[in-house]
């Protein structure tokens, strides 16, 4: 019982010990040049769009990254 109570009070010690010696880091940021793209998404936003024609609710695929369609339109269900 006394071996687990002075590993508890050195790993205690320990801990606090790096704890403060080891200095604080402080992180920046730097503002981008002027005139440079800074964000450059990975994949493309496709998202679905609506339309009501007849009373019919009709969908289609729309790539907002590159403007153009996908597919044709279809009647949902």
């Amino acid at each position: 019982m006394k071996k687990i109570k002075s590993l508890k009070v050195f790993c205690i010690i320990c801990s606090l010990t790096i704890l403060l010696l080891c200095p604080a880091v402080t992180v920046s940021a730097q503002a981008a040049p002027s005139g440079e793209e800074t964000i450059q998404p990975r994949a493309p936003i496709i998202k679905w769009v609506f339309k009501e024609e007849n009373g019919i609710i009709y969908r289609r695929l729309y790539n907002y990254s590159t403007g153009e369609w996908i597919g044709d339109w279809i009647p949902c269900d």
